[in-house]
């Protein structure tokens, strides 16, 4: 269980894939299964759904895996704070999953029937996190970049393509200081201290 939690740490915010993890702890398919349902129950791993409507076949259909404590996750993937700057791209996956747990975790005071999932389609182009009311939705990205491009807002593009008019808007969570209108209608850059009110 403590190999299948360091696996995991490594992985959040990927997508799940259970056969991988199967094979490299030398372990049975359904018993894998059986260790993150009882991770998931214990509330350390969350499975984010995939997001898809029945007329979008090119999108993924894979939960992602959020290990619910970053601080935790942290801890057993071995990432100290002096790695930010030299390890990217594990901390941006540790940046997506905070920022996901956080934002649940706050809809959750407000708004109990807000329901979740992750965008990702065959072109890799993905948002990180859905948020769904009734058929309306939002997005929203996370980078670990203090800067905004335009490639930056493509998975919200591709998103509100596929959602049309239930699409209601979006934002692009970073690491910078000010709020930035995207080219996507109704998206915007914002920095990620605005998550708790700053």
């Amino acid at each position: 269980m403590l190999r299948l939690m360091e696996l995991l740490a490594y992985r959040t915010g990927s997508l799940l894939n259970v056969s991988a993890l199967s094979k490299e702890l030398g372990l049975e398919r359904g018993t894998v299964n059986k260790y993150l349902s009882i991770l998931e129950r214990l509330f350390l791993i969350r499975q984010l759904p995939a997001w898809h409507r029945n007329q979008a076949k090119r999108l993924i259909k894979s939960p992602k895996l959020h290990l619910v404590d970053t601080g935790l996750a942290a801890a057993l993937g071995r990432r100290s704070f002096d790695q930010w700057l030299t390890e990217a791209e594990r901390f941006g996956a540790l940046l997506e999953t905070h920022v996901v747990e956080q934002l649940m975790a706050q809809a959750s005071w407000v708004e109990p029937e807000l329901r979740f999932s992750h965008y990702r389609d065959k072109d890799q182009v993905e948002v990180d996190l859905i948020i769904e009311r009734g058929q309306a939705l939002w997005g929203v990205e996370v980078k670990r970049s203090a800067t905004v491009q335009a490639k930056d807002a493509a998975g919200l593009a591709r998103l509100a393509d596929q959602a049309g008019e239930q699409f209601q808007g979006g934002m692009l969570v970073y690491t910078g200081r000010h709020c930035v209108k995207l080219d996507v209608p109704g998206c915007f850059a914002v920095p990620i201290s605005m998550l708790w009110g700053e």
